[in-house]
């Protein structure tokens, strides 16, 4: 992960640059290597900010935090941005292993020639329990039927 980190009006201490190290490698372990991270601190009178922005292939991330202390005002900055990046991490998995679903196996209505809508009702899925079980036998009860009254 590519790290910058400003001082303005303060002074960046090896404190806070480990401090920053630290908060990032755990950003890196949500989001992956290929991250760019900039880290502002500023300071006056009583008020030390902090601005971090991570970016990365996913989107980008920032947050703004003040405080009366630079190391607090950079922890609270570090921990949204992870917050951030765990949310949007976990809804690209989902969306990954959750596609668009499409119409089949539900209820649905399809149209005849004459132009009227029936419903259908797809089988239940692969896992048969209790009513799922009950409507198979059903079915395959009506198709054994079928098959006795043709012959």
């Amino acid at each position: 992960m590519d790290l910058e980190i400003t001082g303005r009006g303060t002074q960046v201490t090896a404190k806070l640059r480990t401090q920053a190290e630290e908060g990032l490698a755990r950003i890196q372990k949500i989001l992956g290597p290929k991250c760019v991270a900039k880290i502002v601190l500023s300071c006056e009178k009583n008020r030390c900010e902090a601005e971090v922005t991570v970016r990365n292939t996913i989107s980008d991330f920032s947050s703004h935090t003040s405080a009366k202390d630079v190391e607090v005002a950079l922890k609270d900055a570090l921990d949204k941005v992870e917050l951030q990046a765990v949310k949007a991490r976990k809804k690209v998995v989902t969306t990954r292993h959750h596609p668009d679903h499409d119409a089949t196996g539900t209820i649905r209505l399809q149209t005849t020639n004459a132009g009227e809508a029936n419903s259908v009702k797809k089988a239940p899925s692969q896992s048969k329990t209790g009513l799922g079980k009950a409507l198979a036998a059903m079915d395959n009860d009506e198709t054994e039927r079928e098959e006795i009254e043709a012959a």
